[in-house]
């Protein structure tokens, strides 16, 4: 299912500070690297209205400006129309998520050509994947996110030992 925009956009009926549903922006994608766990852009009810609210964790895809960038939502967010949302998954997320990372260069040849490449949610929907049973997914999920745990923590240590060296 694809995302929803409240236009215009810049309107600030579509926002509220004291909101608990985020709106999720390439810049939140791109700053976290596509695990969302904070927004700092609060929707309104009339902006939820106007959009997809999701309350629990999916598994996204954008497919518009960070063309196919998978995304995961640990926190109630609002997801634009620049996104596909996968809401009834047959796959382990964390699988997928690891799935879709590393096919993200080969969405590049799909896109639609214009100012920037944007993809048609048909033509991901229509793509055919061969993956392992869900529970070979799960172990390689489970894996490759401790992994991926790993190289933040000692990417926060690299940066707080750097940081005290001046």
């Amino acid at each position: 299912m694809r995302g929803a925009s409240p236009r215009p956009i810049k309107d600030s009926k579509w926002f509220d500070e004291k909101s608990k549903v985020g709106w999720l922006r390439i810049s939140d994608v791109s700053e976290q690297d596509g695990r969302i766990r904070y927004l700092t852009q609060r929707l309104s009810k009339k902006g939820q209205e106007k959009t997809r609210v999701l309350h629990e964790p999916h598994l996204l895809l954008s497919i518009a400006a960070t063309v196919g960038k998978p995304v995961i939502n640990y926190v109630e967010t609002g997801v634009h129309d620049g996104f596909l949302i996968f809401l009834k998954p047959k796959f382990f997320q964390e699988f997928m998520f690891q799935w879709l990372e590393m096919f993200r260069p080969k969405w590049q040849q799909f896109g639609q050509p214009g100012s920037q490449i944007n993809l048609n949610s048909d033509l991901v929907k229509n793509t055919k994947l061969l993956i392992p049973k869900k529970n070979e997914q799960e172990q390689l999920g489970n894996f490759l996110i401790s992994i991926d745990n790993l190289i933040t923590l000692h990417h926060r240590k690299y940066n707080v030992a750097k940081k005290r060296k001046g």
